[in-house]
């Protein structure tokens, strides 16, 4: 009689995110070669891998994640269109991942104060005062969307570099390392309107790009582990008492 062992979801999770990677390599050769049959193919399979990598992974889902998620894997299928109605549905469908992503981390993390957000966010508002300044003429109607993902941003980024300043654990560098990747690949992008002619600009974009959501992935998981561990030692602690 052969034995078969229970199915685990957790043991797909090294398999998915093996795939997870392939498919980003593909892609960013793709870009590089702006060969639009494989970037259509690549890039509207990402997300939905990242949906897998974290669903075999987690004890226990955080259907926000999931929900952005799905709300960037639109905004990437619009992106993918040039068309001006394409653009503003696609950067609207980015703008709620925006917002689902901070109410998601700020239920898991403390607010760092006003203070140490203000000074963690002025390097981000730097950043977005130089772009909005070079980019009014170009992005046209969209720079009122633009402007506020870029508040969304500053905000976000400023709270994730002063979480940092205070305490500086594994969940606030993943964190931080993940909005500073998706503030550089916006960056990036933009760099690429006034310097269209080099093809390596749009490749590094998407490899930030695929890094910062895979850390995001990662501090959501850390985050996990950390409550788990905070309930059992919460549990024995009461089962003490209760013994005493």
């Amino acid at each position: 009689m052969i034995n078969v062992a229970p199915f685990r979801k957790e043991n797909l999770t090294t398999k998915f995110v093996s795939v997870y990677f392939l498919i980003a390599f593909v892609e960013i050769i793709a870009e590089y070669f702006n060969d639009v049959f494989f970037i259509s193919i690549s890039k509207s399979l990402l997300m939905p891998l990242l949906m897998l990598v974290y669903w075999s992974a987690s004890k226990k889902i955080n259907y926000t994640f999931i929900l952005s998620l799905a709300a960037l894997w639109v905004a990437d299928l619009f992106f993918m269109s040039n068309t001006m109605n394409s653009i503003i549905i696609g950067s609207l469908f980015s703008l709620t991942y925006q917002l689902l992503i901070i109410y998601m981390v700020f239920k898991m993390i403390k607010f760092p104060g006003y203070i140490p957000m203000i000074i963690g966010a002025l390097p981000f508002l730097f950043f977005y005062v130089i772009v909005a300044t070079i980019t009014y003429d170009i992005l046209g109607i969209t720079f009122g969307l633009f402007i506020i993902q870029g508040l969304v941003t500053v905000f976000f980024g400023g709270c994730c570099l002063g979480n940092y300043f205070i305490k500086s654990n594994t969940s606030n560098t993943l964190l931080l390392i993940s909005s500073i990747l998706f503030t550089a690949t916006q960056f990036i992008l933009i760099i690429k309107i006034y310097y269209i002619k080099f093809s390596i600009f749009q490749p590094i974009a998407m490899l930030f790009f695929v890094v910062a959501q895979f850390l995001l992935y990662k501090f959501l998981l850390h985050e996990e582990k950390k409550l788990k561990r905070y309930l059992i030692i919460n549990r024995f602690k009461n089962a003490e008492l209760e013994q005493s």
